[in-house]
């Protein structure tokens, strides 16, 4: 098992709430057979989501090496539940040998990732793309633009200005978009309950499919209470840190939760993710962390594409990097993502522009 530490910049950062997203240090993983087959994961550090920054992965990563080696690739489950149960906090570490492990394996066998999922349940996925900035006129133009390329589905990035310009770029994009896409809010725990409830009454009537951890994680309370009352879905993120606590939303009013490669386990610990919500009614946000290479772009399109339930989105986040690791990133066409058919991530990794990448 090789360790590739890198470190990917956005040609345009993306204000959120709880700060400016410029670059992040992400780490590679690749497995290596004995025969020389090679498969490629990726972990992504995450402070205010995973507490976890870019070293805290490697030396988790170094902590697994051990069980990795001399593992049987086509064993993923007994891989993932020994790493967990040796390591339950190292999610994203796990994460990363475990979109590795899918990589080699569907190399292996000569199909796509998604075949060792079940197999699709759809061919194309419609892009969520992030808008949002706190400056409504800047905003419209925004959407405006993406909308023009194609993109019908948005999430805009809220909890930074006041109420007023927020539901302004809200109102645009609902405006714009119609009833052929799909708008929704995310405010990264950005408000107070009152705060979140009064904005949440003012969404009445708009056609906005969620809005997405309105409150701070440490307040589920105040998550249940809000979404008891809200007219429009709740969906649970950084309150949904673990797929036991995706379990606890089952049978509450919120509506759904966000799965993540890098906070539920990679592969595995989101289509286990994706199988809590079938059973329990939960909607699924499968997102990216901003910002990740097309490996885990694509690790998030094959789980995508095998999911019962899909309806708050899928949001690769490779889009927008100054270099991928790739020299055939994985993009949007007209706003929709296909599903790779090749084997594996269907990702061929220029170890140039790893190194090019390295930190």
């Amino acid at each position: 098992m090789e360790i590739h530490p890198i470190t990917m910049t956005l040609r345009t950062p993306i204000p959120m709430s709880n700060g400016v997203i410029e670059r992040t240090g992400n780490v590679l993983v690749k497995l290596v057979t004995d025969d020389g087959m090679t498969g490629w994961g990726e972990g992504v550090e995450a402070p205010a989501l995973t507490r976890q920054e870019q070293a805290d992965i490697v030396a988790d990563l170094e902590q697994l090496t051990p069980l990795v080696i001399g593992a049987d690739p086509m064993r993923r489950s007994a891989l993932w539940n020994a790493m967990t149960g040796v390591m339950p906090k190292a999610k994203t570490a796990i994460g990363a040998i475990d979109i590795a492990a899918h990589d080699l394996a569907g190399k292996a066998l000569g199909v796509p990732a998604h075949q060792l999922l079940g197999g699709r349940v759809r061919d194309t996925v419609p892009a969520l793309t992030l808008v949002g900035s706190g400056d409504p006129s800047s905003d419209a133009d925004k959407l405006t633009a993406r909308y023009d390329e194609g993109y019908r589905w948005f999430k805009i990035k809220l909890g930074m200005a006041d109420a007023e310009s927020e539901m302004a770029t809200l109102a645009s994009a609902s405006e714009l978009v119609g009833d052929d896409g799909v708008v929704c809010g995310d405010v990264n725990e950005g408000w107070d309950e009152e705060t979140a409830r009064g904005f949440l009454r003012r969404v009445d009537g708009m056609r906005v499919r969620f809005i997405e951890q309105p409150v701070p994680r440490s307040d589920r309370d105040a998550l249940l209470r809000l979404a008891a009352g809200s007219p429009v879905a709740l969906c649970a993120d950084e309150s949904a840190g673990s797929l036991a606590a995706v379990a606890e939303f089952a049978g509450t009013e919120v509506g759904g939760v966000s799965l993540k490669l890098i906070k539920h386990g990679g592969m595995t610990g989101v289509m286990r993710g994706a199988a809590i919500c079938a059973v329990t009614g939960l909607e699924i946000n499968l997102a990216g962390k901003v910002i990740e290479s097309s490996v885990s772009a694509a690790a998030n399109l094959h789980c995508a594409a095998a999911m019962d339930r899909i309806a708050y989105g899928c949001s690769p986040a490779n889009q927008g990097v100054v270099l991928d690791v790739t020299e055939s990133p994985i993009t949007p066409n007209h706003g929709t993502f296909n599903i790779p058919t090749t084997p594996g991530l269907g990702v061929e990794v220029d170890e140039d522009q790893v190194r090019r990448l390295h930190s």
